[in-house]
């Protein structure tokens, strides 16, 4: 009984808040010298009561200082959070009284009679969406919860809702920025859960921002993280890319998608049900919910609550000579911002430099144009009887387009001209992101000079980026040369088992094979995998592929049979750990039909081939990169069998399909190009194949330059010369 007390008191004692430790601390010692008085000896008393009340202020000493290490956490965040209390301090996500500052857009609000009042914006009843249940049950049980669909949706204000209602005393924070994130996790040492606000995470993702490590931090101090992310940001982490990146991918795009795969992901369509409009109904008295009712069957209800629809037809509109050609030449240069990677608001002065291309583009002088500052104000005017604008922000501070115009536009290739001038105002974390999204989109060019400039000002991903981007466009040599350098450096700097170190050790392997030296790529592999092994786990996906690019070099080596054995063993443990359509155990399906074929057994590729084309149209899709290489697979195994007819058909189709979905210049278009040439001679022969090599030589010289490796190559298969 009597240890049970005990133990409560100290359960009591760990509990008490810094402040109620420091004024207990405070009276006992006071309390000591008084007693000390009463009991002993003036000399003894003094002593003793000084002793005490030494003992009592060193404790009070150290919890103050506490206090005061706490509360410089708590301002340092402050200052980078985008909602704060009235004392300007954290807030609690109940006091959160205008939603607008989380993201929600603005709307103006209705008096009774139907007119708009000229200052104040509000937003209608919020309508219950289907995937409720599945929020708040995501919600309640805490950790990373994510809501993912297109602009004006609906996820943030769902989102928040969720928040508001199941944590309404948990404090808020809600950082800014990248930026705010190191001193977000410094006020995670308060030992307090909080509810972490992260809308449009696409901003908060990459180096300085939400890392695996840092939410990992985040999360172990029992915080709830609550997100959203239009579908096109998400995608970026998905399939496809993976694809892109392949298994020479890097940190930046690799933390990123394992942030993202430790999200609970609920899906918000921006169509809204049948259900979901009946509920609205219940609130069709405000008339904003009956006007985006009356357009539901075209439109989502918030997708017109937010109006969208109405800006997207009103910056069509200003391009009419004489209206707003400027301002719509503003919000279009604002969108391909955004649309090369740069997710943060933009100075005002970059916008005026950037829209006079797209001006130019439409006719220039001949539009009438407005003057600068009339077209800036247009686009940042409230359409009608909403708040939404076409640029969002404040000119002093910057601006940013409106997302729905980034969902909705059909847009062309960003202009060279305007891509430069926007690598040259952004900030070395910016380039990085322009990089990555160059890259998905298999613009190397841009890639590697983005790269660059994030590698020269010694952001450490930029630097195997780039070499990534290197071997992509065939300069492996260069490649290889610059990850062994990498490679060293970080062994020297950060140890040899270190996760950065580990990452540069992979792709140095995967890149030396691919430089045609399978027995040094061998060795570096198995190096490597007692390393991935010991720190991710035998059946980690990056310990899985591992194993796989062994299997690779096996084959590289001349042992084909060697290596589809191999391929086969492993083909189990990826479907158990990642499934059997999870691209990653294609790609081991993939080898397995590769090596099968090298190994001499033609017919038996061209049918593993031929299932592995439809498994990858099915899972990926038609256009998917994976898919379209299978294909190219499938040609090599029909000529190998003689099939030469139906090999040329089909490599005259992909070639039409990797020039619509890749471009002209793409590696892999090449390729395909050559598989037409080929087939074509053996189909047709040698006289009938001439204009196609000649093409296929031009092609080559235009894109890679005459005494490339793959040049060189057409040229020993056509017989021609360069020049």
């Amino acid at each position: 009984m009597e240890r049970r007390g005990a133990a409560s008191v100290r359960n009591l004692w760990f509990r008490c808040g810094l402040w109620v430790k420091f004024a207990v601390l405070a009276v006992m010692g006071s309390a000591a010298a008084l007693i000390a008085g009463f009991w002993l000896p003036a000399a003894q008393a003094g002593v003793t009561g000084a002793v005490f009340l030494a003992l009592c202020g060193g404790a009070a000493a150290r919890n103050e200082s506490a206090l005061s290490d706490r509360r410089h956490e708590r301002e340092r965040a402050a200052t980078s959070l985008l909602v704060k209390d009235l004392r300007g301090g954290l807030p609690r996500v109940r006091e959160v009284r205008d939603p607008v500052l989380v993201g929600i857009h603005p709307y103006q609000h209705e008096d009774g009679d139907g007119d708009y009042t000229e200052s104040h914006w509000n937003t209608p009843p919020y309508i219950p969406r289907d995937i409720e249940a599945d929020l708040h049950a995501a919600v309640r049980s805490g950790g990373f919860v994510l809501l993912v669909g297109e602009s004006t949706a609906g996820k943030t204000r769902s989102a928040f809702e969720a928040a508001r209602l199941l944590m309404p005393d948990r404090f808020l924070l809600s950082p800014r920025n990248r930026d705010g994130i190191p001193s977000l996790i410094g006020a995670l040492n308060l030992q307090r859960p909080y509810m972490i606000w992260l809308d449009d995470l696409e901003r908060f993702l990459g180096p300085g921002g939400l890392t695996s490590s840092a939410l990992s931090r985040m999360l172990a101090s029992g915080s709830t993280i609550v997100a959203t992310l239009r579908t096109p940001e998400y995608d970026r982490f998905g399939d496809h890319a993976e694809a892109v990146v392949d298994s020479a991918d890097y940190e930046v795009w690799r933390d990123g998608r394992d942030v993202l795969r430790q999200a609970k992901k609920i899906r918000i369509p921006r169509q809204w049900s049948p259900a979901e409009r009946e509920r609205a109904r219940f609130h069709r008295s405000d008339r904003r919910i009956s006007r985006a009712l009356s357009a539901s069957e075209v439109f989502g209800v918030a997708e017109v609550l937010a109006a969208g629809p109405e800006l997207l037809e009103a910056w069509k509109n200003a391009w009419s000579p004489g209206a707003h050609p400027r301002g719509a030449a503003l919000v279009m240069a604002a969108v391909d911002v955004r649309r090369a990677g740069m997710h943060e608001a933009v100075p005002v002065s970059l916008l005026e430099r950037l829209h006079e291309v797209y001006l130019g583009n439409r006719g220039g002088a001949q539009l009438r144009p407005e003057a600068l500052d009339a077209a800036l104000a247009w686009t940042l005017r409230p359409l009608g009887h909403t708040g939404a604008s076409m640029l969002v922000g404040e000119p002093a501070t910057g601006l940013r387009a409106f997302d729905y115009f980034l969902d909705t536009l059909n847009l062309e290739v960003i202009p060279d001209e305007s891509w430069d001038l926007i690598l040259t105002q952004a900030s070395p974390r910016d380039a990085l992101d322009m990089g990555m999204t160059a890259l998905l989109d298999a613009r190397h060019d841009r890639a590697e000079r983005a790269f660059a400039v994030a590698a020269g000002a010694g952001l450490a991903a930029a630097d195997v980026a780039k070499a990534v981007v290197l071997g992509k466009t065939g300069r492996i040599d260069q490649a290889v040369d610059e990850l062994r350098t990498i490679w060293e450096s970080r062994t020297r700097s950060l140890g040899r088992e270190a996760r950065d170190t580990l990452d540069a050790h992979a792709k140095l392997a995967y890149l030396t094979l691919k430089q045609g030296r399978p027995a040094e790529a061998l060795a570096l592999m198995r190096e490597l995998l007692p390393l991935r092994e010991a720190h991710l786990g035998e059946n980690h996906p990056e310990t899985l592929d591992t194993r796989l690019q062994i299997a690779n070099a096996v084959g590289r080596l001349g042992r084909p049979a060697e290596a589809a054995d191999q391929c086969r063993a492993l083909l189990g443990r990826f479907q158990r750990e990642l499934g059997p359509d999870h691209i990653n155990t294609l790609d081991v399906e993939a080898r397995i039909a590769m090596w099968t074929g090298k190994s001499g057994r033609y017919a038996e590729a061209l049918a593993l081939t031929g299932e592995l084309v439809g498994r990858r149209t099915s899972c990926l899709g038609a256009d998917h990169a994976d898919t379209l290489y299978a294909r190219g697979r499938q040609v090599a195994w029909l000529a190998a069998v003689g099939l030469h007819e139906e090999a040329l058909e089909r490599a005259r189709t992909l070639l039409d399909d990797r020039k619509r979905v890749l471009g002209p210049d793409h590696l892999h278009t090449l390729h395909a190009r050559r598989q037409v040439a080929r087939s074509a001679e053996r189909a047709e022969g040698p006289d009938a194949a001439l204009p196609v090599w000649r093409e296929t030589l031009e092609e080559h010289v235009r894109i890679l330059g005459a005494g490339h490796r793959l040049t060189r190559k057409v040229v020993e298969f056509s017989g021609f010369r360069v020049g």
